[in-house]
This record gives C-alpha cells, structure tokens and sequence, in this order.
C-alpha cells in the first residue's frame, strides 16, 4: 500500500498544533487537502505529514494518519499517535516512488513540498523510525494466539517465524494486516483478494475501531 508525503503550512501548524514542538504528540486526524496527490491512499497506505519550521530548511515530521479515507474535509483516519520529529537530517536519504529526492533552492524546502508525493518504502520505513526513536512504540499486535488452525499463527509471539504466503485445502493465502488506535491485527487473506487488499484492510480495520471502541 503507498504512504504518501504532504506539508502542512506554517500558518496551519502554529494555528493548529498549539505550539507543539519535537517530542509531543498533535494528536490531529484529517489533512484538510483534496490533492491529485492523495489519491494513491484510496486503496490504503498512510499519510506523512511534515512542515517546514523556522531557521529555514528545518523539516519536521508532525503526524502519521494511517489508512486515511477521502471525506468532505479531507483525508481522514485513526488519530496521529506519532510525536513530531525532526527529520531535517533525513532530507537527503528522501526517495519518492518516482526514484527522485528532495531538491530545492535554500529557503524554498515548503515550495518545493507543495505537491504531495508517495514515497518509496525505505524512505517511509526510515519516517517512522525517526519517529519511534522519538518515543513511539510500534503498533501492539492484538492478534489472537491460534495454535491449531490451519494457517499459521500471526499473534505476537509467532509472527516473526511466519512466512508471507500459505497454503491450506488447496487456496493460497497471503498476510495482510491493518491497524487502528495504536493496534495493529494480522489476518490471512484469500491471495484472489489481492487486487483490493485496500478494501479489506479498510473493512478489517473499520471492524477492528470498533471492538476497541466498544471495550
């Protein structure tokens, strides 16, 4: 699924964020945007948003909205949970999926930002350790133990020794996942399904929001 990267302005953010700095957590849930750009997130992915801060050519990393959807407001999903960071020594390592980096001008980072991106993997991989080095802990693994089935067990203690594909009654089926308030449960779909995994994810995870909800 795509992760996309999108800037909030400066005059959002001071307005918005209360004076949040590196550290704490603006806990926002939708990007006020209706972007070309954000399209890719239709079928899943997350939402990188960053803003340029004073001395110039300061990029901080100020939310991560997982599985957004596309409503009247914007793009909405779970509520950010990631503390803002500041990525500004990551800007060269940045790699859209088009294989381009950031380039601008100095002082024209924000300009340069305008249009939101998606990025490759590694990119979005090295976003988010900045942020859990930051004081975030991944996403728990709420999925239940199953010693028995079928398929393999996916709870937390043994994910790491699964495979990403199995086989069970003659139907192939592929690991997939999503997540919802800080919780992340992995689930074996049918490989047939794959051409929509964004769908079901979307479904599982809606389903997931509110089992936690309902506790």
């Amino acid at each position: 699924m795509p992760d996309v990267l999108a800037i909030v302005s400066k005059a959002v953010f001071e307005k918005e964020a209360g004076g949040r700095k590196p550290g704490k957590v603006w806990p926002i849930d939708t990007y006020h945007s209706q972007s070309k750009g954000l399209a890719p997130l239709a079928g899943g992915g997350r939402l990188f948003m960053v803003t340029v801060r004073p001395p110039a050519d300061t990029l901080w990393l100020v939310a991560v909205l997982e599985n957004p959807q596309s409503s009247g407001k914007g793009w909405r999903g779970g509520r950010n949970r990631v503390p803002i960071s500041d990525i500004t020594p990551l800007v060269p390592r940045i790699r859209f999926a088009n294989g381009k980096g950031i380039t601008s001008a100095p002082g024209t980072l924000g300009m340069s930002l305008q249009t939101p991106r998606v990025l490759d993997a590694p990119s979005a991989a090295l976003l988010l350790g900045a942020a859990w080095s930051a004081g975030v802990a991944p996403a728990v693994n709420v999925t239940k133990h199953e010693a028995a089935g079928p398929l393999p067990c996916l709870c937390k203690v043994c994910f790491p020794q699964s495979t990403e594909r199995a086989e069970t009654s003659g139907m192939a089926f592929v690991r997939s996942s999503t997540e919802a308030v800080g919780r992340v449960l992995h689930f074996w779909m049918p490989e047939e399904l794959k051409k929509v995994e964004g769908a079901v994810g979307r479904s599982v995870g809606r389903a997931l929001a509110s089992r936690l909800a309902a506790r």
